[in-house]
């Protein structure tokens, strides 16, 4: 038998199977996009543990558009690594409207690269599970974008 913990799910407390997500407490809704933890945004994979407060935050949210604009952000980013190899990445801050992205290439994009954008993208959205990458690769990572305005220390 698996052992219990204690959790408030949207203001009710109730004893749930340790090793919960809370993609499994919210599921069923499919506005939810990430969730707020003792107070904190957090990924819906990550493990939750003995006393969390714990409430879905829907996409209609300010917070939940605010993260489906930073994930499509790096949506795009990946898409267009996939169709212009030598584009160099820049800054893809969300902003109150939508997002951006700033990219270094060699010609802007057309409007027949933008449609080949968008079907990359929407190839490329499928839901994924986050991973945990040590520090120190993604400061090596990112140090070595040539527009990379962060120095990790």
């Amino acid at each position: 038998m698996s052992e219990l913990i204690r959790i408030t799910v949207d203001g009710q407390e109730r004893s749930v199977d340790a090793g919960t997500t809370s993609t499994d407490l919210f599921s069923d809704d499919k506005l939810i996009v990430v969730a707020r933890r003792n107070g904190d945004l957090v990924d819906l994979v990550a493990p939750l543990s003995d006393g969390d407060v714990v409430e879905g935050v829907s996409i209609e949210s300010e917070d939940g558009l605010n993260v489906l604009r930073h994930s499509t952000a790096h949506v795009l980013a990946q898409a267009v690594q996939q169709t212009f190899p030598a584009a160099k990445l820049g800054i893809g801050p969300f902003i109150r409207d939508g997002f951006y992205y700033d990219f270094d290439v060699e010609e802007p994009f057309t409007p027949d690269d933008l449609k080949r954008l968008e079907k990359a993208m929407q190839r490329s959205s499928t839901p994924a599970r986050p991973s945990t990458v040590a520090r120190s690769a993604t400061t090596r990572l990112v140090s070595s974008w040539p527009m990379s305005r962060t120095r990790w220390s």
